[in-house]
């Protein structure tokens, strides 16, 4: 088959899990023989080029915008100015056009769109244009929401007037897709709660992660302290400053040592290094995810946010370490309580501590657990998530010709 994938961002631009999801199922597609290729945004003062990623053929379309906003090391522009990009992006007739010419050109069996931040949803108008089937997988909030419905320390408990205008053409816009696809059913029905997607068929498939061929040996240097770790983005709705302070009350009680790896806006990182001061904490930047694993009991995922899978939970499985993880989002569904990790509510005061207690009392369980987390990962192979997307791009080819 020919499938066009369509996402905002393509490696070497990699900042979440959209951005390797996307990466992993191009490649494994090319991989199994099937002509698939990525449409992605490049700086506005470049010009459409072509490259080719692992096998994978890469267009990349200059954002026609005011700025580009995925540089995190830039200063942010002013409010005023954030409000006119997302306004603007609501329909970004330009890139419209420029999808449009390229699936002209190409002519793929299947359009699967991603995240479309930059492209907008002029992106489905392109396909839809040309009679072509489409596919939208749903890995976060940006239709409904700019913020991510994560405001002021808090998850959005309903839609606000703000986001209602923004997102209002986006909803009309759905009706055009043929089949949504969450990364989770919580984000799925979260957009269907939010009359997202109301004529188009509906079903969820898991984000993937590769294999470790080798699980790398513990080096844990002191079986009394118990090891745990986060691993990535350090930002407000990670959870961050949750453990730490969970931290701070275990310390009389047993003792505990807390790995962070990852890094996040310099003012935020030294707001967290100064609420660890005193404590067995270390901050170890930027590292490969199986340096931390091989260091640690368990992997704590203190999101806040309404995560929408928690691929970092998966990853942890890859290195057979069970997981501390929040009751918020998609995290449930992957997190088997007791077998694979413990999960825990943030809004509970002393709930994270509970948990974390928990686990250091079934310390004697944390290798099972490590097995039993090794096994489940067999339901979220590149080969399989791969083969779950050809069986909805076949149906979609199908339904199309008749």
């Amino acid at each position: 088959m020919k499938i066009a994938l369509v996402n905002t961002l393509y490696y070497p631009y990699q900042i979440g899990g959209a951005e390797k999801a996307v990466q992993l199922l191009a490649e494994g597609l090319v991989q199994g023989g099937h002509d698939a290729f990525v449409i992605t945004l490049d700086k506005p003062e470049e010009s459409l080029k072509q490259d080719i990623v692992n096998g994978v053929r890469v267009y990349r379309t200059p954002l026609h915008s005011i700025y580009w906003p995925f540089d995190d090391s830039k200063k942010k522009p002013n409010i005023a100015l954030r409000a006119i990009w997302h306004y603007l992006d609501r329909y970004n007739k330009k890139m419209g056009s420029m999808v449009y010419e390229i699936l002209r050109k190409e002519r793929p069996d299947v359009v699967h769109t991603n995240n479309i931040v930059g492209f907008s949803v002029s992106a489905w108008d392109a396909a839809k244009s040309l009679g072509l089937p489409l596919l939208h997988t749903l890995h976060d909030y940006s239709l409904i929401c700019p913020k991510g419905m994560y405001r002021n320390g808090r998850n959005c408990p309903s839609l606000c007037k703000m986001c209602s205008i923004f997102s209002g053409i986006k909803r009309v816009h759905s009706q055009k897709v043929d089949l949504a696809v969450g990364v989770s059913k919580f984000t799925l029905n979260k957009h269907l709660e939010y009359g997202f997607f109301p004529t188009s068929k509906h079903d969820f498939i898991y984000n993937p992660v590769l294999l470790a061929d080798k699980i790398p040996i513990n080096k844990l240097k002191n079986e009394a302290e118990f090891c745990i770790g986060y691993l990535g983005r350090l930002a407000p709705n990670k959870g961050v400053e949750d453990i730490i302070d969970a931290v701070r009350e275990l310390k009389k009680e047993f003792p505990v040592k807390l790995f962070v790896a990852g890094s996040g806006k310099k003012d935020y990182e030294i707001t967290l290094r100064k609420r660890a001061e005193g404590l067995s904490v270390d901050f170890l930047g930027h590292i490969k995810p199986e340096d931390l694993f091989k260091l640690i009991h368990c992997l704590v995922v203190s999101s806040r946010w309404l995560e929408p899978f928690g691929l970092v939970i998966v990853e942890s499985y890859v290195y057979a370490v069970p997981v501390i993880a929040s009751n918020r989002g998609g995290i449930p569904e992957i997190v088997d309580e007791g077998q694979t990790g413990w999960l825990y509510d943030p809004d509970i005061s002393g709930d994270l501590k509970r948990v974390i207690t928990k686990a250091f009392m079934n310390k004697d369980r944390i290798l099972e657990m490590g097995r039993m987390g090794r096994e489940k990962v067999k339901n979220f192979t590149v080969k399989r998530h791969v083969q779950r997307y050809l069986t909805s791009y076949e149906k979609l080819a199908i339904e199309a010709k008749t």
